[in-house]
């Protein structure tokens, strides 16, 4: 028997839907409620405004892919350049799955930069130690760690972001842009091994 979907679930549901598409600025609470299938009151009984509704999908959608894109870079059995592919991989699969999260995630942290730092993200700070203890063994150039983070993550969001933008100057199609993603982990790592080739090379 299918376990029944709570009117609080629903709420999620479709505010998750509506912010991903409108962002926190263009999202209204009456959109939501329509979408969930209830009325205004009643939404705001469960949920008293909208940037507490938008703090909690926000939460859930963090919690939801951490997990999945931190996982590699914790697993000892892996070496250096192995974590950092499997990071890239989880990374791009996350965001192919979720392809407005990023626009999302932005507008979250320009309306408040301190929700953020209460997700302790260790991430890229995790990568950037990684790379010191690699540097000190001669496994890899001394390559500057904190830049090295921003070129990879860029390297992974941006083309999410820049989606119409690059679809329109080389005049690709949804299917033809959906093709070059699937195999934006093999440049994003190929790109990789480049900048951080060995020392002794």
């Amino acid at each position: 028997m299918q376990e029944e979907v709570t009117t609080e679930q629903r709420i999620l549901e479709a505010a998750e839907d509506v912010f991903m598409h409108e962002g926190f600025a263009g999202a209204r609470m009456q959109q939501i409620a329509d979408k969930a299938g209830i009325n205004k009151a009643m939404l705001h009984y469960y949920f008293r405004s909208k940037d507490k509704l938008f703090e909690l999908i926000l939460q859930y959608k963090m919690r939801q892919f951490l997990p999945q894109i931190t996982a590699a870079l914790r697993d000892d059995s892996l070496t250096f350049f192995d974590k950092l592919d499997r990071f890239i991989m989880a990374y791009l699969g996350m965001l192919r799955k979720n392809t407005r999260l990023p626009l999302f995630i932005i507008s979250a942290i320009n309306r408040n930069p301190e929700l953020m730092a209460s997700f302790n993200l260790k991430v890229g700070r995790e990568i950037a130690e990684m790379m010191q203890q690699e540097i000190k063994k001669g496994h890899i150039s001394p390559v500057h760690p904190q830049q090295f983070v921003l070129t990879l993550i860029g390297m992974c969001i941006f083309p999410f972001l820049a989606r119409p933008i690059f679809r329109s100057v080389f005049e690709l199609s949804n299917d033809d842009y959906d093709h070059l993603i699937a195999e934006r982990h093999l440049h994003v790592m190929q790109y990789a091994r480049a900048i951080l080739k060995t020392a002794r090379e």
